[in-house]
């Protein structure tokens, strides 16, 4: 039995977005659950070859085209109602693609030096919960890290609202999208 629930379109949709936007990521989980390819236009911030097209529409992303029925879209809870509406033979999108996140009461704080690669990919995590944070800047090897988080390792993540702290990326990347996810995820 196959787990395609998709009415494939004879024309590629068109995408265009760029990794970073949490918005953007919606649209790529609609696609991957309704089994859709899409010709990816990239519009990273400060490029022109791409974000031309779109900066003459509406300046926003996603922006979605589909050839198929002449649609042209942005804002992505409509573009995913759109996909499941069009291609999802009936079937609407997961829970999750049309919910936002709360932000805790209290700001998460993160400890960090720039140049951590493990630090970047908790602040990606941050940055496409759309959660807000304080930075606590640290020079790797700086003392002032064990006396402000009680820990020499970065990145190092205290959430006020729980008591959690957590010195490892794994943890707190776990932490982020299962624990904080559930607890102020909510219907849009």
């Amino acid at each position: 039995m196959s787990t395609d629930v998709s009415s494939s379109p004879p024309l590629r949709l068109q995408l265009f977005e760029f990794e970073a936007c949490p918005f953007c990521r919606r649209e790529r989980e609609a696609m991957t659950e309704l089994h859709l390819s899409v010709e990816v236009y990239p519009c990273p911030k400060g490029s022109v070859r791409h974000r031309e097209l779109v900066n003459s529409v509406n300046e926003r992303f996603p922006f979605l085209i589909d050839p198929n029925t002449d649609t042209s879209m942005y804002e992505s809870g409509d573009i995913v109602k759109y996909l499941f509406n069009q291609y999802g033979n009936g079937r609407g999108p997961s829970t999750g693609l049309l919910e936002r996140l709360d932000p805790p009461p209290q700001m998460l704080e993160l400890f960090s030096y720039e140049n951590n690669s493990y630090t970047r990919l908790v602040r990606e995590a941050l940055c496409e919960l759309e959660l807000p944070y304080v930075l606590h800047n640290i020079g790797e090897g700086s003392t002032r890290m064990r006396s402000l988080s009680g820990s020499d390792k970065v990145p190092f993540l205290v959430d006020p609202n729980t008591g959690v702290q957590l010195g490892d990326y794994q943890k707190i990347l776990a932490y982020l999208f299962k624990t904080i996810l559930h607890q102020y995820l909510h219907s849009a």
